[in-house]
């Protein structure tokens, strides 16, 4: 050894007479090899323990032990290891040494941990947190940490496990301790990879290879993280590089946490590459090594792994088998934290995940569901009349005061039409991913509007509504004008709820500037009831009103201000209220915005040109709806615009069928919900049953279903763009000029257009080159010969299968679809091209299940071009 520290070590070492005082340094001395040799850490522990053993040093003994039990655990040798350390424990509490007791309870949950007895893992580092508390040791307590952090990350709790790791950095750092410091970048690096921010990941494990000396174990697990986030960053001959560099190191190091990981992630990539077989040798490699060392954690995660893999080798047997396998481990290792929870530790949450809680969670998902699905409906139905019939009366010249009050319906529809997609979109709230805008506006446009909204109802109490916005911010800025919106109207809303004399005042003044940056104060004050001191604190909480007599008087659901002041600090400001009990209340939101470099409002241009309008006007368009007030709008709205388009009306899907087979129409405009037959079932109707033209015809979804699974639905049936009800003018417009052209709907263009638009899902791209004789070479031992044959066979049998497929697809004879891709798919894998081109296994599994008929269509129009394209580069080889 010659590190710093060994040498310095070995001085002191040399000129001790005393043999106690010669046993504790040379523990000191084993601790600094183990980083380096694990086997001369072990030869020097069993020294330490025969040489104490032999004068009677019982804590010398001990350390030796405790030694011995962290070798055994790098070792993988795990009941060897809880032996020693039991033993260990017994020394240390007999000699009452509580820093020996914390180190030993300390090496025993990492030994626990590896072994996915994660309750067992966690009861130990609790001890020894506990009992290097009370020691007063930093240093210590930051180790105890540090190794929940890692109990965290194997409980997939990333952000806790993130702030016990970060919360130990700057005590190593100050300490100086560089191998602990090394093991805490290796953690970090682990769960920044989790949590898919890769170039932190690669940061952690490149000080982590930067600080390991070669041929240790530490300098093994660098480069084997650096791997799997090269792999997940898809720079594959890194992966491979960093991969197979660290599992020969891991190897002649003996280490079998590296080699599992190396092993799984070799598999991993060789699965991504289609090569099946391969990437089984690795994954096999991988689950042997863990199931050898009784290391669940990583059991499960083969499993899990190998269950994907003969997933696509379509050996649904073993796929089922290792799927229900690595469920019922992941139950077993994860159910053992509900009687151990995380306690005491300062954590956002505790890990519950008994299987009754799962059930539950399940059941109440599906109910959620179904309801969003409903509610979904039932609002945007009544939306549409409400916004089609506004944007029909604003178009018939009104009065001024009649303009006023249109106006101000618009507004209020669009913005809780805002909210509404908000509530829908079902990942984005549960995920905290709302994103906040950063737009150019108009700061007085959105404080007028949120007057228009409200004077009337201020009219109708006898309030006065006031809006002053102080002089010298600038006209234009940017910022999120919809959640600022929103904001407003909440406290506004509120505001005007609890006064009943008096006024209510918007206020927007600068509270501090900085260049171009503006922090803007925007108050809502009112002369209304106020708010009692009791509940000031607590008012912006889930559900709260200001007292069980306020709610029984004025109602509501309290979610009001909780919103806005998530907004708020989304928006990176900050939110309060001071009120005076019978005297009044002002809430107030600190906003920061930046001025625009344009401070001139520029007129919105029409995002339909001239030439576009004209070819919709000769458009023969069927509307396919059962509501007449929709009908209604969307055919005096298609008219106004378009005097010459021809509308005819169908008030179900069957309707739809018959007329589209009778007549020829450009388009059709497909309700999805409604009486006899559903939009669809007749879309599915059209495209598999009526022989071409008809079946060609162009058909937009139009309605209120609007969540991602109805949209991809509509796609896989055969519909070729999509529009939320209610609709934008413009957007409806512009997918109709698109669809006859045969593009994809365009994903952005006017500005008008204010709802999200779901695109089409475009057919995925080919690549270069879709077959890959590698493998036929492989499989024909290079005989060329034997491979032109299979090539020829492929190329007679190809077409044939291909045809039956489509042919019974079109009959909806899925038993026979069925048959031929399975006859089809092996065919495929000969020829090298993959499953995530061709999905063929995906059809097979499809046409067995009458759920999913629908997505039959689209999957046999690509397997269609992959297969032309592959019988292309065959018959030119």
């Amino acid at each position: 050894m010659d590190t710093p520290r060994y040498k310095e070590l070995q001085k002191e070492y040399d000129i001790l007479k005393d043999e106690r005082a010669k046993i504790d340094v040379y523990v000191q001395m084993a601790v600094e090899v183990r980083n380096f040799d694990v086997e001369q850490a072990m030869d020097m522990a069993n020294e330490i323990i025969n040489r104490a053993d032999a004068i009677g040093y019982r804590l010398g003994k001990g350390r030796g032990m405790n030694l011995k039990g962290w070798c055994y655990w790098q070792q993988g040798e795990y009941d060897d290891g809880v032996d020693i350390l039991q033993d260990a424990l017994k020394i240390s509490r007999d000699i009452n040494n509580k820093p020996l007791q914390a180190r030993v309870l300390n090496n025993l949950g990492y030994i626990y941990r590896d072994r996915g007895d994660l309750a067992d893992a966690l009861n130990h580092f609790e001890g020894a947190l506990k009992i290097n508390e009370k020691l007063g040791d930093e240093v210590a307590q930051s180790v105890n940490l540090s190794s929940i952090a890692y109990l965290l990350y194997d409980l997939n709790d990333y952000e806790n496990a993130l702030e016990f790791a970060l919360r130990c950095l700057p005590i190593f750092e100050k300490a100086n301790d560089l191998h602990r410091l090394n093991a805490l970048y290796h953690i970090l690096g682990n769960i920044y990879f989790k949590q898919e921010q890769h170039l932190e990941a690669l940061r952690y494990f490149e000080e982590n290879l930067r600080l390991s000396e070669q041929d240790t174990v530490m300098h093994a697990l660098a480069i084997s993280g650096l791997g799997k986030v090269y792999y997940k960053m898809n720079d594959l001959a890194n992966a491979r590089k960093h991969l197979v560099d660290a599992l020969k190191e891991s190897e002649e190091l003996s280490n079998v946490e590296v080699q599992i990981i190396c092993q799984f992630y070799i598999g991993r990539m060789m699965m991504d590459e289609g090569n099946y077989r391969q990437a089984q040798q690795h994954m096999n490699a991988a689950f042997e090594l863990a199931d050898e060392y009784n290391r669940k954690h990583d059991v499960m995660s083969v499993h899990e792994a190998l269950a994907q893999l003969y997933d696509k080798m379509g050996d649904i047997p073993k796929a089922f088998y290792h799927l229900k396998t690595y469920e019922q481990m992941k139950e077993e290792i994860f159910k053992q934290t509900t009687f151990n929870k995380i306690r005491n530790l300062q954590t956002r949450q505790q890990v519950e995940l008994a299987q009754k809680e799962k059930e539950v969670a399940e059941q109440t998902a599906q109910l959620k569901q179904q309801f969003m699905a409903n509610m979904s409906h039932e609002i945007r139905t009544p939306m549409n009349a409400i916004v089609g019939m506004t944007s029909l009366l604003m178009s018939k010249n009104p009065l001024p005061e009649q303009m006023k009050y249109l106006k101000a319906i618009q507004q209020s529809a669009d913005n809780l039409l805002v909210i509404i997609n908000d509530i829908l979109d079902l990942s984005k709230i549960e995920a905290g991913k709302i994103v906040i805008e950063q737009t150019d506006f108009s700061l007085r446009e959105v404080t007028n509007s949120v007057r228009d909204m409200l004077m009337f109802k201020a009219e109708e109490k006898g309030l006065q509504f006031m809006v002053n916005v102080e002089e010298g911010i600038p006209v234009r800025v940017i910022g999120d004008p919809t959640r600022i919106n929103q904001v407003l109207i909440n406290l506004a809303g509120n505001a005007l709820k609890f006064t009943e004399k008096g006024y209510i005042e918007v206020r927007v003044t600068i509270q501090k500037k900085a260049e171009k940056k503006y922090w803007l104060k925007f108050e809502v004050i009112d002369t209304g009831i106020g708010i009692s001191p009791d509940y000031v604190n607590k008012i912006f909480e889930s559900f709260t009103q200001a007292g069980t007599d306020v709610a029984r008087r004025f109602g509501g659901t309290g979610l009001g201000l909780t919103i806005s002041k998530q907004l708020v600090e989304l928006m990176g400001g900050e939110i309060g209220v001071t009120s005076e009990l019978g005297k009044g209340t002002t809430f107030f939101a600190i906003i920061p915005l930046t001025e625009s470099d344009v401070q001139i409002v520029e007129q919105k241009s029409s995002a339909v040109d001239e030439q576009t309008m004209k070819k919709l006007n000769d458009v023969k368009l069927l509307l396919v709806e059962d509501n007449e007030f929709n009908r209604m709008v969307a055919e005096d709205t298609l008219k106004e615009l378009l005097p010459d388009i021809t509308i005819d009306i169908a008030i179900n899907g069957q309707e739809a069928v018959d007329r589209v087979q009778e007549e020829h129409y450009d388009i059709v405009l497909m309700d999805i919900q409604m009486p006899v037959m559903d939009g669809v079932t007749a879309t599915r109707t059209i495209r598999t049953t009526l022989s071409a033209p008809a079946k060609d015809v162009k058909i937009i979804a139009m309605t209120a279903n609007v969540l991602q699974e109805d949209v991809a639905q509509y796609f896989n049936t055969g519909m070729n763009a999509y529009v939320s009800k209610p609709f934008q003018v413009d957007e409806l417009l512009l997918k109709m000029a698109a669809v006859l052209e045969g593009q994809k709907p365009a994903m952005q263009g006017a500005a008008t257009v204010k709802n999200t638009i779901v695109a089409e899902p475009a057919m995925p791209s080919l690549p270069d080159k879709i077959t890959d004789m590698q493998f036929l070479r492989q499989f024909a031992g290079g005989n060329d010969e034997k491979m032109a044959k299979y090539v020829g066979m492929f190329l007679e049998n190809g077409p044939k299968l291909l045809n039956t497929i489509e042919q019974s697809l079109q009959a909806k004879d899925y038993a026979a679809v069925k048959i031929a891709a399975h006859s089809m798919k092996p065919q495929l894998s000969y020829m090298g091209v993959k499953e995530d081109v061709s999905h063929i296994f995906l059809i097979e599994q499809t046409a067995g299940e009458s759920a999913h008929y629908d997505r039959l269509p689209t999957l046999v129009v690509n397997l269609k071009r992959v297969c032309e394209k592959a019988f292309e580069e065959l018959r030119n080889i």
